[in-house]
């Protein structure tokens, strides 16, 4: 996994001016959004869920629906959509 404290990010772009965002997500090398309206949504809107997810270990489809929290983990959005 990524080892990107993606929560503190998020905490760290939200305080920051939208103007300023860009360069706080470049110099944490965060894998931008790739089309330039989801780019633009994140500068000036961000929301956790656009920073991280909850990923289950064992997929939901070979029963780790039903599992408790020791199935979850959190994952950095561009991990998530690689």
């Amino acid at each position: 996994l990524c080892n990107v404290d993606a929560q503190q990010i998020y905490e760290q772009v939200l305080a920051l001016q939208p103007s300023e965002r860009l360069n706080k997500l470049l110099g944490a090398k965060w894998k931008l959004p790739r089309s330039a309206c989801a780019v633009q949504k994140l500068l000036n809107n961000p929301k956790e869920g656009d920073f991280w997810q909850v990923d289950h270990i064992k997929a939901v489809s070979t029963g780790g629906g039903n599992c408790g929290l020791e199935n979850l983990r959190t994952l950095c959005v561009p991990l998530m959509t690689r």
